[in-house]
């Protein structure tokens, strides 16, 4: 199990993040030599150029145009860039640290954005003052890859009603300790489809850190989330599939989630392979928000969403329980009426996982909204409410998960008949497919 004090890793990973720029603290760029870099902060070509002499840190390859820090507020060379450059291009950042005082957008269609390396390559919002988000993609086919974020205020990086976004080899950074002050999300892609974070790290979120919603066709695989209140949440969202990632140090590790009022609602996540521990973080969420909700010490929560399957993963060490199954109940979640939304979770598939050291030292409302609960609190608790709707009821199928313990605390029965008995849920459901 791997523990660590968030705020001391952070400012390390933030000073070790600076370690392509000079021994100066102001200094902004890489040590370059003979690299030609025009007014504008521009320049074209291929890796460094021609001309370029030794560097530090090699200059991207395979670039269109390659933008270099400049002396003070670089927003205008970013955005400049953002615009200008052709469609399915490749826009390349030197090392360095870029600073930027506005939201940076992105609307033309085939675009990579490629950094020098998350460690070399930063782009720090700590000084802005207009907009909602750090870099916003409003565009198709875009591949983000190989920078930082840095201390945006808002969402760090936002796309909205894309098609084929891949976030690969990114880090997204809130120095401050589980502050309100952080940006909600990390990384934002919302009424997607076509969905890709790979080997991407996000720290210090007020809400999730690795966030997908409303979207579908959607792959989250081998990233680590930390330090934030959610570290990967899917919500309302179709055909995903989250495997051998990380999450640590959050509130809640993985969250899935329906909610009502959206645009569309989503099942059938497959969530595998993943090493979920030590989510045990007081929740900083905002008040009034879902996440705020969310009991420290949560490995997996499964709200009002149905049809998903977890298996293979490691939940271990989160203090309050391993995994929840929940329904979306106004009295604790906040009032809804949205017609369409069915506020159950059914027909779960939960198998082949290893459970250990979960449920020992509960926090958080779980232990005034489930009364009764025993210590400590088994690895896999479901509140016992089945859509009457449906008869007969799809269950949750609970098989194969070694020691792992088990209970229907039988809320919407007002905890008349709470068991343990984990027979009547020993079924099976068709697997979910796994991408190659």
């Amino acid at each position: 199990m791997i523990l660590r004090n968030l705020s001391l890793a952070a400012l390390l990973l933030f000073a070790g993040s600076l370690t392509a720029c000079s021994d100066e603290a102001a200094e902004k760029t890489a040590d370059t030599t003979d690299t030609a870099v025009d007014g504008s902060g521009l320049g074209s070509g291929e890796g460094s150029g021609e001309g370029s002499g030794t560097v530090e840190v090699p200059l991207p390859e395979g670039c269109d145009v390659t933008v270099f820090p400049v002396e003070g507020d670089d927003t205008i060379s970013l955005q400049t860039a953002l615009i200008e450059i052709a469609e399915n291009s490749t826009l390349c950042f030197a090392p360095g640290t870029y600073e930027a005082s506005t939201e940076l957008s992105l609307a033309v269609n085939g675009v990579t954005l490629r950094g020098s390396g998350m460690d070399h390559t930063i782009f720090s919002f700590l000084t802005q003052t207009v907009g909602s988000n750090g870099l916003k993609i409003t565009s198709d086919n875009v591949t983000l890859e190989d920078f930082q974020v840095l201390d945006t205020p808002g969402d760090a990086i936002r796309a909205d009603a894309t098609d084929n976004i891949i976030f690969s080899r990114l880090r997204v950074l809130w120095p401050e300790d589980g502050s309100v002050r952080n940006g909600a999300y990390g990384l934002y892609p919302v009424g997607c489809n076509g969905v890709l974070i790979e080997e991407c790290e996000v720290i210090g979120a007020r809400d999730a850190g690795i966030y997908v919603g409303q979207s579908q066709n959607i792959l989250v695989e081998r990233s680590t989330a930390w330090g934030n209140v959610a570290g990967i949440e899917i919500e309302n969202c179709d055909n995903a599939e989250v495997r051998n990632n990380h999450t640590y140090d959050n509130t809640g590790g993985i969250l899935i989630f329906n909610l009502p009022g959206l645009t569309r609602y989503g099942a059938g996540a497959n969530v595998h392979d993943n090493l979920v521990e030590n989510n045990n973080r007081t929740n900083f969420g905002v008040e009034g928000t879902v996440v705020a909700v969310v009991p420290p010490g949560t490995g997996i929560l499964v709200l009002a969403n149905d049809d998903n399957e977890f298996h293979n993963n490691t939940i271990t060490g989160n203090d309050t329980v391993g995994l929840l199954l929940f329904t979306y109940q106004p009295g604790i979640f906040g009032a809804q009426n949205d017609p369409n939304f069915n506020k159950y979770a059914s027909g779960n598939n939960i198998h082949d996982n290893i459970f250990s050291g979960n449920g020992t030292a509960p926090r958080g409302a779980l232990p005034a909204v489930l009364p009764n609960l025993p210590s400590p609190i088994p690895d896999i608790l479901w509140d016992g409410c089945s859509d009457p709707a449906v008869d007969p009821a799809r269950p949750h199928c609970i098989r194969n998960n070694g020691s792992a313990t088990f209970l229907n605390v039988d809320f919407c029965g007002s905890f008349a008949n709470p068991t343990t008995a984990v027979t009547p849920h020993d079924c099976t459901y068709e697997p979910l497919p796994v991408r190659p």
